[in-house]
């Protein structure tokens, strides 16, 4: 299925399937546009980590927090804005990419503070909520830029 094609199915209200990019869609103006969406989904895993104490990395909450720091979001700051900047899609993309990084930054800061409790169910419910947000304006971008929206 094509991105436009998930897109067209989020939006008529068809259960999500995972999203895939065919070849040609996967490089957004500069973004790997895949890459970005794995990297998102991937903070799932990394946190669990964290609130487990098993991770093999260290990790700050104001960096986790911060929605400049990742592919995307320097995406976002950067290139996507000269591009996009004045596009309403990418003003929603924005800042649902920031509300992601806020979430997780508030669960990391749960983990360290040891409320292990409150960063599993922020992680299982907002963490996959903002992702999920973060997503779908992302594609909706990609729609609005290619015409089709």
């Amino acid at each position: 299925m094509s991105i436009l094609g998930w897109l067209k199915g989020v939006v008529g209200g068809e259960a999500a399937a995972p999203l895939q990019f065919a070849e040609h869609e996967q490089h957004f103006h500069g973004l790997d546009m895949k890459a970005a969406i794995e990297a998102h989904m991937a903070w799932k895993t990394r946190l669990e980590a964290q609130i487990r104490g098993d991770a093999g990395e260290t990790l700050e909450v104001g960096v986790v927090a911060a929605d400049g720091n990742c592919a995307l979001g320097k995406w976002i700051h950067g290139d996507g804005k000269a591009q996009f900047g004045h596009v309403p899609e990418f003003e929603q993309l924005r800042a649902v990419h920031a509300d992601f990084h806020l979430c997780a930054g508030s669960i990391l800061a749960d983990a360290h503070g040891g409320d292990k409790e409150a960063a599993t169910a922020s992680l299982k419910s907002a963490l996959r909520r903002h992702s999920d947000t973060v997503q779908l304006a992302l594609v909706r971008l990609y729609a609005k830029a290619a015409g089709q929206q």
